[in-house]
């Protein structure tokens, strides 16, 4: 503000202290009434962003139960940790089981002659690895079968001058991928090579087959002395391959590791010790202690919320004083909304779960929930699967080979027939006719494409094949492709003894996979002269609406069930039951909540709309001091008019009082 002064030398009045507290006097009603908005309008604000941070900690809430698995759980226990432990996921089939283990599976391990240095030079040729189940008895040497196993690799190793030592045999085996780890041991007489395959069990051993650059490719000289095969056993087996047993409630059971996964649905056993005679107990269970944890916090965030929004927006009878946002409608709206979607039934389910109610939430007096952790437990071993429909989004099918997949924001809750007009298939290859199961350098390579992958070129070891033999060593010689393996894509062989021929399918299903054969050397296996197909896409309509085919997969694209995707796993076509299909409560409380929150959301436009009013405060204090600047020069403008007029009076007093007083006889009374 400008600063206007006065003397007030011709009045006498002090104007400079006077004139301050004027425009103080006039400014105060105006200041008290901005102070008051202002300080109204920032714990507002504030209020708020407590009534957002409240809001967002009760939507975070919400995350665990939007999982179905959360509800899912399966509690597993064992009598031994140490010598059997234990894991289920949601799907294991809850039980007592009794588990004696009596063997741990064990991988196989081969090992060399004696080398004075690992510089040694070995010598030269090729390396054939290849997996299987071994007939041998290590006591006296004998080896008497082989059978290969047509889901494992095979290797060709090539072995010369830059790789023929200790070292570089190690080098070369590791590097190869195959699934065998080279080592060399020293044992203190010499180094040894030693292999060891990475997979254990009884199907998993190591044959070794030597094409030695000597030309014999038997002996304990040259490459061959690596030899472990029917022809010749020149390296000691010092670990047999040997799959894990164990009895399951008195049923036999093996595998070929120590971490079994197939033999209880669902649950993973981890054998550490083999005791014969001793009986572990493994107990499966529901576990709802992640979904009462869950709830749990659920509640806690929302009655923290409501405590929050009952301070801010409710009446005290008791004090008579109402909370700042009382007269706020929108806080009031947006916990309405929360509480109806809460206290709701969920659209879709048809069982003894259908609201908060059923599982031991309830409503008081003040507005909170009180959660009954026992009635929920209850219902979560009467009804998992209900209790998770009531929070997440959920599909349930009517047929054992339809499986729910997915929704989108489109589907709508209901019930959808599902009929599958046709079940999809993998691509395949038929060969011709199997003249010949002798592979020799005129047959013995091709190429072949998988799913629109193609494979480099893949050379069959030359030999007399059975049938059986022939297919395990094509399967594993397509599979271990590394062009086919890094794409994630594979094949099946197999032999058709009525129309004697090899065939093979794909892993993949639908319109994409395909099995061609490419740049087929030679005749006999029927190679050649087979032909391809294709795969087909399943077809059908969910709920009578049109759906799209993608392997096994079928998507809803139209009305009330568009978004919807079922899996026909297994079957034939034609009417497959039904699936239903629910939302849970957290979705819709989820969008809710997001409303609010969001950028744009409500909330977001009521604090900007307080923070526009507090600019407008400011703008209105800039314009009450410029209005007291222009009353503060006004007065002393005034005051200083005045001043002058005083000061002039004065002067015209004086004057006059001169002039009478110098007139005759103006002192004639004094003598």
């Amino acid at each position: 503000m400008a600063t206007i002064t006065s003397t007030g030398l011709g009045s006498g009045v002090e104007v400079n202290s006077i004139v301050p507290q004027l425009v103080a006097a006039e400014r105060k009603p105006t200041e008290t009434r901005l102070d008051r908005q202002e300080a109204e309008l920032q714990a507002k604000v504030s209020t708020w962003g407590t009534i957002k941070s409240a809001f967002s900690e009760f939507q975070n809430s919400l995350s665990a139960l939007k999982l179905p698995n959360t509800f899912q759980k399966v509690a597993a226990s064992s009598s031994d940790e140490g010598a059997l432990g234990v894991s289920a996921a949601a799907n294991a089939d809850v039980g007592r089981y009794a588990i004696e283990v009596e063997k741990l599976a064990q991988n196989h391990t081969l090992a060399s002659m004696r080398f004075s240095d690992p510089t040694d030079t070995v010598g030269s040729g090729t390396l054939t690895l290849k997996f299987g189940t071994t007939d041998y008895d290590a006591g006296t040497d004998t080896y008497n079968d082989f059978t290969q196993n047509p889901d494992s690799s095979t290797a060709t190793i090539i072995i010369d001058s830059s790789n023929n030592t200790l070292n570089g045999l190690r080098d070369a085996i590791n590097e190869a991928g195959i699934g065998v780890q080279a080592s060399i041991i020293n044992d203190g007489d010499g180094y040894r090579l030693v292999m060891n395959t990475e997979d254990g069990g009884a199907d998993n051993s190591l044959q070794i087959s030597v094409a030695d650059s000597d030309g014999n490719h038997t002996d304990t000289t040259g490459l061959s002395a690596l030899a472990f095969n029917a022809s010749a056993t020149n390296m000691d087996q010092t670990l047999a391959a040997q799959d894990a047993e164990m009895l399951i409630n008195g049923l036999r059971v093996t595998s070929d590791s120590n971490t079994v996964t197939s033999a209880l649905k669902g649950v993973t056993l981890n054998l550490n010790a083999a005791q014969d005679g001793k009986v572990i107990q493994v107990n499966l269970s529901k576990d709802s202690s992640a979904a009462t944890s869950a709830l749990e916090n659920f509640i806690t965030k929302f009655n923290e919320l409501n405590d929050t929004v009952s301070s801010a927006a409710d009446y005290d009878p008791a004090t008579g004083v109402g909370g700042i946002l009382q007269s706020d409608a929108l806080v009031r709206g947006a916990m309405s909304q929360v509480r109806m979607q809460l206290m709701s039934a969920v659209e879709g389910l048809n069982g003894s779960v259908r609201s908060l109610v059923d599982i031991g939430i309830r409503t008081q007096a003040d507005g909170t929930l009180k959660f009954d952790s026992d009635k929920f437990k209850s219902a979560m071993q009467a009804d998992p699967t209900g209790v998770a429909g009531l929070f997440a989004s959920q599909g349930t099918t009517s047929d054992s080979g339809i499986r729910y997949q997915a929704s989108t924001a489109d589907t709508q809750v209901g019930s959808y027939a599902v009929e599958i007009t046709q079940m999809a298939t993998q691509g395949r290859f038929e060969g011709g006719t199997l003249l010949s199961t002798v592979v020799d350098a005129s047959n013995d390579s091709f190429k072949i494409n998988v799913d629109g992958t193609e494979s480099g070129a893949i050379t069959l070891t030359q030999g007399t094949y059975t049938t059986a033999e022939l297919v395990a060593e094509l399967q594993t010689r397509i599979n271990g492709d590394s062009a086919l393996s890094a794409a994630g894509v594979s094949v099946d062989v197999s032999f058709n003894a009525g129309d004697n021929r090899l065939e093979m399918t794909s892993k993949q299903y639908g319109a994409v996979a395909g099995i061609a054969l490419l740049d087929v050397e030679g005749s006999g296996l029927g190679l050649d002269d087979g032909l391809g197909y294709a795969g087909q896409d399943v077809a059908g309509t969910v709920g009578g609406y049109a759906a799209t085919g993608n392997g096994q997969a079928l998507t809803v694209t139209e009305g009330e069930a568009k978004g919807l995707s079922v899996t026909a796993e297994s079957g034939a076509t034609g009417s497959r039951g039904s699936v239903n299909f629910s939302r849970g409560m957290m979705q819709g409380l989820d969008q809710i909540l997001s409303g609010l929150l969001s950028t744009g959301g409500t909330i977001n436009a009521r604090t900007e709309g307080l923070q526009r009013s507090l600019s407008k405060i400011g703008e209105d204090r800039a314009a009450l001091d410029m209005k007291m600047e222009k009353y503060e020069a006004r007065l002393f403008q005034q005051f200083n008019a005045m001043d002058l007029v005083v000061a002039q009076f004065k002067s015209t007093s004086s004057y006059l009082t001169q002039q009478m007083t110098a007139m005759p006889y103006a002192n004639l009374g004094n003598n």
